[in-house]
């Protein structure tokens, strides 16, 4: 199993030297390895991920809004003296004549009523930007050509869609608004009698007449108040690219300079670190280790393609 470990390992490590090879030879007006590289350093072409940055943004989804209170009329129920007969006199021996008449008198008086009738709503769909469109290279999959011992690489233009987030939001439809209905006054006919010829002769004075009624009176009219409720925010997520997406030259271990020690180390490292190698460490780098290895740059914002020195510092191993 050793033995095929270190095969594998050794295909890998070819792969990632001759495809960084490949690009810099296919793209000579690209930048060159650092001219200052000691002897036993290894470079490669390595993936730096973009940087975002992320912010929220107060987004209104419920618009103020105000409805009314009602407070009824207060009314207190009296009594009142109503005069029906007149104080008349009464002559003897010619009797006064006297007449009937009919007179209205006010029971309650016309009254007001208000109702309110409450807004109406509905629900408005609004989009929010989260993320731009954007135009980036990726590496694409295809045969490979040999060349001057080198594999060609395949990169595509990738066009990545904006991200749109949908939130729901609630307009005011109708205003709330207030009705009146008018009760009209009531009134109550009363009869009283009115003398029509005064006697001829001696007086008789006949005392007036009066009979009580109940009526309501007004205490406190009636009151509306407004209620105000404030509008509503809510916290959208927004995402800002700070930096795309490049390649470039990064120091690497590779199979001439990485050693079965350094290795080890590094295995035990992703152990250390939360990762599952499916195997005891070993000290070889083959497929399963490499694996790992992307999984822990990519966690971590790393740049990916090869085993980078600033993936060895992350893990806090010594060369």
């Amino acid at each position: 199993m050793n033995r095929v470990l270190k095969t594998a390992t050794t295909a890998t490590a070819s792969v990632l030297v001759l495809t960084s090879f490949s690009v810099m030879h296919s793209a000579s007006a690209q930048q060159l390895p650092p001219a200052n590289a000691k002897a036993g350093e290894c470079y490669a072409k390595v993936l730096i991920p973009a940087k975002y940055q992320t912010s929220a943004e107060e987004v209104m989804v419920q618009p103020a809004t105000s409805r009314f209170k009602k407070t009824p009329a207060v009314y207190r129920e009296i009594e009142k003296q109503i005069l029906v007969q007149e104080e008349s006199y009464e002559l003897v021996p010619v009797p006064p004549v006297y007449e009937t008449v009919e007179e209205r008198v006010l029971i309650q008086p016309e009254q007001i009523i208000k109702s309110v009738i409450p807004a109406t709503y509905r629900d408005e769909v609004k989009k929010v930007l989260i993320s731009p469109a954007r135009v980036e290279w990726k590496v694409g999959r295809g045969a490979y050509e040999k060349i001057d011992e080198a594999t060609g690489e395949i990169m595509c233009r990738v066009e990545i869609p904006a991200e749109f987030k949908e939130f729901t939001q609630k307009v005011v439809d109708q205003p709330a608004r207030t009705k009146e209905e008018v009760i009209p006054a009531k009134y109550e006919t009363v009869e009283r009698k009115v003398m029509k010829t005064p006697p001829t002769t001696r007086k008789k004075v006949i005392p007036a007449k009066y009979v009580t009624i109940k009526i309501k009176e007004l205490v406190e009219p009636e009151k509306f108040e407004v209620i105000d409720t404030p509008p509503r925010f809510a916290s959208v997520q927004k995402k800002k690219l700070l930096s795309s997406e490049t390649v470039q030259w990064r120091q690497i271990l590779c199979e001439t300079n990485t050693t079965p020690g350094i290795v080890l180390r590094l295995q035990n490292a992703l152990v250390a670190a939360g990762y599952k190698l499916g195997f005891s460490p070993d000290g070889e780098l083959g497929p399963g280790t490499l694996a790992v290895i992307r999984k822990f740059q990519e966690d971590n914002s790393l740049p990916t393609g090869g085993l980078t020195i600033s993936t060895i510092e992350k893990l806090g191993v010594k060369l």
